[in-house]
């Protein structure tokens, strides 16, 4: 079972393809089936530079005032439900 699919209730994902383009996105989203949540194109990378993203397998966390910590390659789950929990 996917984290978006046990707490989507609680947490919105959104996914950003960084240099990705609509129709690359379109590609990735078919071939590995993660189309359940909205995706944003980021052909730039711009939304990346934000957020100091600088690779694949990297997740932002935003909280509903604005505030926002970066992780990645852990343990999803554990971390949105930490998050969620706290």
């Amino acid at each position: 079972m996917s984290v978006q699919s046990q707490l989507g209730d609680q947490v919105r994902f959104v996914g950003v393809p960084g240099l990705a383009d609509n129709a690359e996105m379109s590609e990735f989203l078919s071939k590995h089936g993660v189309s359940g949540f909205p995706h944003v194109p980021d052909p730039t990378a711009e939304i990346w530079r934000r957020f100091g993203v600088t690779s694949q397998h990297t997740y932002v966390f935003i909280n509903d005032d604005g505030s926002w910590r970066k992780a990645g390659y852990g343990n999803l789950l554990g971390d949105v439900q930490g998050l969620v929990n706290s």
